[in-house]
């Protein structure tokens, strides 16, 4: 019984260690989209206060997506 117990202790500390690893990757992702979409979402504010040109539209429109898209991934992982 003593290698069955142990056997179930060792299976336990995998399962723990897989789910420690998936909140951790999901975790990565989510703050890669906060740090994404605030950085894209600055740079186009700050080119729209300086009125430079009408490309800031396309900053903060691709950070939204992009930023969107890491927090999808993030979702995912934390539903498989």
């Amino acid at each position: 019984m003593g290698k069955f117990m142990e056997q179930q202790e060792a299976l336990q500390a995998l399962r723990e260690m897989k789910k420690v690893k998936k909140e951790m990757m999901a975790k990565y992702f989510c703050d890669l989209s906060k740090l994404t979409f605030t950085a894209m979402v600055l740079g186009g504010g700050i080119s729209f206060f300086q009125e430079t040109d009408p490309k800031w539209i396309i900053v903060i429109v691709l950070g939204l997506v992009i930023g969107i898209g890491l927090f999808g991934i993030s979702i995912n992982i934390l539903k498989s």
